[in-house]
């Protein structure tokens, strides 16, 4: 199987998403059920390895994540356009054995959501823009995905008035992981 250039070689690399045996059939219903107000991804927008980003360490030590990884994008990428979708593990949201950083909601209704803490795609090296940016250049969402006939989360270049000219090729792909996260993460370190 082909994996992305700089891929952890002990982290399994997916091409589609991952079931846990966590989900009930009502749960795998949901998923499996186009909803009427989401975008749809079509199955040729979703090619693995993905064509649009490219994983590479952070260099600079000014960055938040200086000596990790980050996804950057491989062409330039226009205001509004679709990036990549977020592949990981999907299990019941409440059922989740841990907190993980690597999170995402796919349908709170249905307690269903997606992990990529164990195993991914490229989507898990989105970092935060804080720190490195004024604000993020791309947003994350919740999709129909074709290809695999299911919800999924997605990740797309800001639009809008506030897009600017897009991601270009050679930038770091940066979105908002949001106030939620932040706050938890400075309930941790607080002793």
């Amino acid at each position: 199987m082909s994996k992305p250039k700089n891929w952890p070689d002990s982290f399994p690399y997916l091409k589609s998403p991952l079931h846990a045996r966590d989900l009930t059939p009502e749960q795998l219903q949901a998923l499996r059920t186009p909803p009427a107000s989401v975008a749809v991804i079509h199955a040729a927008s979703t090619l693995t390895p993905s064509p649009n980003v490219k994983i590479q360490p952070i260099r600079d030590a000014s960055h938040p994540a200086h000596g990790q990884f980050g996804l950057f994008a491989a062409q330039d990428l226009r205001p509004g356009a679709f990036i990549l979708a977020y592949l990981g593990r999907v299990h019941a949201g409440l059922a989740s054995e841990a907190e993980s950083d690597y999170d995402l909601w796919l349908d709170r209704e249905a307690d269903v959501a997606v992990d990529a803490a164990r195993e991914g795609n490229e989507g898990r090296f989105v970092n935060d823009y804080r720190g490195v940016r004024e604000r993020a250049n791309a947003v994350f969402g919740t999709a129909w995905c074709e290809r695999w006939g299911e919800v999924c989360v997605g990740v797309w270049v800001v639009g809008g008035k506030s897009a600017g000219k897009g991601i270009r090729k050679g930038e770091e792909i940066l979105v908002s992981y949001g106030k939620g996260f932040w706050g938890e993460r400075r309930r941790e370190k607080t002793p």
